[in-house]
């Protein structure tokens, strides 16, 4: 009989099967620079169509592996990034980045100035041990690959886990103030956490992506989760235990109560034509359901957070947003309606992972693993989401603005940005300053700053090139020199991509 450890990574491994193809493309992409670039370097869009290429030509650094979430302190002018696998070029002794090899992942930490530029990175939370072979080869008392992140107004930081190295993913609290980690939740076997997010009156959101199908219902499809009497602004909580028995088969929480507002392949209360997760052409026709919610973005219309829009990520090729209307009432949500958002507008969007909120109160969708632009077998469902209309794979590996309207939500591809593997963004409060996640092997640490505060149209985009000082241990730490790649505008590089032929 297999244990559990090997059926999770049997699942696991299943799961990510009919993505491997991309993610195989993208590696090649970014380790071969040169056989990869469908445009040349020369192009006059190059920096911002073919990002991480055209950074490594001016030297900056494209040293970094599984680099995820980014979230800013705003109060205590914080910034923490993710690094979930410290493997690969970060480890091999060579370039400019050599540090020790940590199977289970680092959050590193920066301080901001203010300007909010950000110079330095160091170790903060740092997991392990790491042990072949167990249940549970990283430390179960400890984090193990850190993915997703949310900053709470005690300037506590909450880390969620996408690992195969724990039988269950967790969700975790550490608290600078003190130094202590502290487990404040779990989701069931096969599954990741995701999504997870803090809104200013204290609402905690999550996701339970791709669960096992053999958990306890409805744990056993992705859920979008809310905890209801638990305010995780100010509220202290006591650990709660690693999960063992059937409890490894539900989503845990160590205070407050669950509430699943949605969950895969259900009907969308109010919507008679249109799925949880449902992933549509531009015909409106079912393609699948997406079981892998992922980032989300609570955007209320009023201070007391009552009513408001909140939107999921849904991963896949093509990916999606889904879009609820909620109201909040005495301890409880409502779910009144929603739909699938329509990206016809900007040729559908690409496996939508991480996410944030504007200070401007929008959504920030970000699209992960950018298609190699030199094969089109590799936007083949996305030509089909066209209706058999030839996809062009630089239309993929964005960041995408959703603003909701009483007349549907507009979305908004900021080509500004750069195209690379988005984990997701983060808008500084001078509402210019963004830094970003790049996902993936060999990628590389973007910012980008706006003309505009309030408008990410236009703006220059930077990389950063590393120095690294104080050995490799766990004190070693990453010093940036940003390397300006390029001002343009989205309209500029918009038209740039409909001229291209294919």
């Amino acid at each position: 009989m297999k244990s559990i450890q090997e059926e999770l990574q049997m699942k696991r491994f299943l799961l990510v099967l009919s993505l491997l193809m991309v993610i195989f493309t993208i590696s090649i992409s970014i380790i071969g620079q040169e056989s990869t670039t469908q445009i040349p370097l020369d192009h006059p869009y190059a920096a911002f169509l073919e990002s991480r290429a055209f950074g490594a030509s001016l030297g900056a650094t494209a040293e970094f592996n599984k680099m995820e979430w980014v979230v800013l302190d705003e109060a205590n002018s914080k910034y923490y990034i993710t690094m979930s696998d410290i493997t690969g070029a970060m480890t091999d002794g060579e370039g400019e980045i050599s540090v020790d090899e940590n199977r289970c992942g680092i959050v590193y930490a920066g301080d901001l100035d203010a300007e909010y530029n950000l110079s330095e990175l160091r170790p903060l939370v740092v997991g392990g041990p790491f042990t072949d072979g167990a249940e549970n080869p990283c430390d179960v008392n400890n984090i193990s690959n850190p993915d997703g992140l949310a900053i709470d107004a005690r300037g506590r930081l909450w880390i969620a886990e996408d690992t195969g190295r724990h039988v269950n993913n967790m969700l975790w609290v550490y608290d600078p103030a003190d130094g202590s980690l502290k487990r404040f939740g779990y989701v069931p076997v096969g599954a990741e956490v995701t999504g997870v997010y803090i809104s200013d009156a204290g609402h905690l959101f999550f996701s339970n992506q791709h669960p096992d199908g053999t958990n306890t219902a409805p744990y056993n499809r992705g859920n979008v989760i809310v905890v209801t009497g638990f305010n995780a602004n100010t509220d202290d909580f006591e650990a709660i235990e690693v999960p063992t028995g059937d409890a490894q088969t539900v989503v845990g929480v160590a205070a407050g109560e669950i509430q699943v507002l949605a969950t895969s392949g259900d009907a969308i209360p109010a919507n008679d034509s249109q799925v949880v997760g449902g992933i549509y052409t531009v015909a409106g026709e079912l393609m699948f359901e997406s079981d892998n919610p992922d980032g989300i973005m609570w955007l209320p219309t009023n201070e007391e957070e009552s009513e408001g829009t909140l939107f999921v990520n849904y991963e896949g090729i093509p990916g999606g947003v889904m879009e609820l209307s909620l109201s909040y009432s005495e301890m409880a949500w409502t779910v009144n309606g929603g739909s699938m958002v329509d990206f016809s507008s900007v040729y559908g969007t690409w496996i939508n992972c991480g996410s944030a909120v504007t200070p401007w109160n929008t959504g920030l969708t970000s699209e992960e693993y950018e298609p190699f632009a030199g094969d089109l077998a590799n936007v083949e469902m996305m030509t089909e989401y066209l209706g058999g209309t030839q996809a062009n794979p630089y239309d993929y590996g964005w960041v995408v603005e959703l603003m909701p309207s009483d007349m549907g939500t507009t979305v908004t591809k900021h080509y500004a940005m750069g195209r690379y593997s988005h984990e997701n963004s983060w808008v500084a409060p001078d509402g210019k300053t963004v830094y970003f996640g790049d996902d993936g092997a060999n990628v590389m640490f973007f910012k980008f700053v706006a003309d505009v505060e309030g408008d990410l149209s236009a703006g220059t985009l930077y990389a950063a090139k590393v120095t690294q000082s104080g050995g490799m241990g766990n004190d070693h730490v990453l010093t940036f020199e940003w390397i300006e790649l390029g001002r343009a505008s989205n309209d500029e590089i918009a038209a740039s991509i409909r001229e291209m032929e294919f």
